[in-house]
């Protein structure tokens, strides 16, 4: 199953197809919290558009959080000259960051100079998840999409650790997704992935999630362990090599275009423009 969320309501997508149902959610948490996504799957179709026609919403409402994987890829450890960690190291940005696909991502006033894009894969959490061991991880997710977690890095330098990263990725329009969410059948394999991002057309980065320092089961259960998760929730898993806090490519200025790839599914693309 492939979601979207356009301003028309939910929707499945079908090739580059939009059956947009009839239904009062609003947002894929919703559905969870009533159930899970196979209730969709019964709504009634009201109308069907072309994905390139639609107008995006975020896929997730912004009442959860982001938790934030950090330096789980060695590329991405190796070119910020950071070694790569025996043990998880996470932390969590604010849920008011949720952004749609194809909506223009602000760059602050207030931190304009080192913006960064992080190409990842983000994992929704589909069931309340409190203490969940690796084997049984996969029950908990509800699917996967694009995900780029942005940051602003002089914000990020900058005092605690955790409360840095917190608000150095917490922006509004930092955290754009989507424009699918694909539950976890629709890959070959979910844990090995292809991710590229492109930046004006340029590929910055490329990886696959099987290159993971820890896996997408092995975040579940360190996180879970340690802070419950909610349906609604997303797990930023980390990102590759190529990051322009690496000092090979410049950070994102006004009028600047990322693109992010999850093998076959629809990019993720986002304009960056002054605040």
């Amino acid at each position: 199953m492939r979601i979207c969320n356009t301003t028309l309501g939910l929707g499945l997508l079908h090739e580059q197809t939009i059956s947009v149902l009839d239904t009062s959610w609003q947002f894929i948490d919703d559905v969870l919290g009533e159930g899970n996504l196979d209730a969709l799957s019964n709504c009634p179709v009201k109308q069907e558009i072309a994905l390139d026609d639609a107008s995006l919403r975020p896929l997730v409402s912004g009442r959860g959080q982001f938790v934030i994987a950090g330096l789980n890829y060695r590329a991405h450890c190796e070119e910020i000259g950071r070694p790569v960690p025996e043990k998880l190291v996470f932390g969590t940005a604010p849920g008011s960051a949720t952004h749609a696909a194809g909506v223009n991502v602000i760059i602050p006033a207030v931190a304009p100079a080192e913006v960064d894009y992080e190409g990842e894969v983000g994992v929704l959490i589909g069931k309340p998840a409190n203490g969940i061991a690796a084997a049984e991880a996969w029950d908990v997710v509800a699917g996967l999409m694009p995900l780029n977690d942005v940051s602003a890095r002089d914000v990020q330098s900058q005092g605690n650790s955790l409360e840095a990263v917190s608000k150095a990725k917490g922006f509004p329009t930092f955290k754009p997704h989507g424009p699918v969410l694909a539950t976890p059948d629709e890959f070959a394999d979910p844990n090995d992935i292809a991710l590229t991002t492109l930046v004006n057309g340029e590929q910055r980065q490329s990886g696959r999630t099987s290159d993971m320092v820890f896996d997408i089961a092995s975040i579940i259960e360190v996180v879970s362990a340690r802070i419950a998760l909610s349906p609604g929730d997303v797990i930023c898993t980390g990102t590759p090599g190529g990051v322009a806090h690496g000092g090979k490519y410049p950070y994102l200025v006004d009028g600047d275009t990322v693109e992010i790839s999850l093998d076959d599914l629809p990019v993720l693309r986002s304009r960056f423009v002054n605040e």
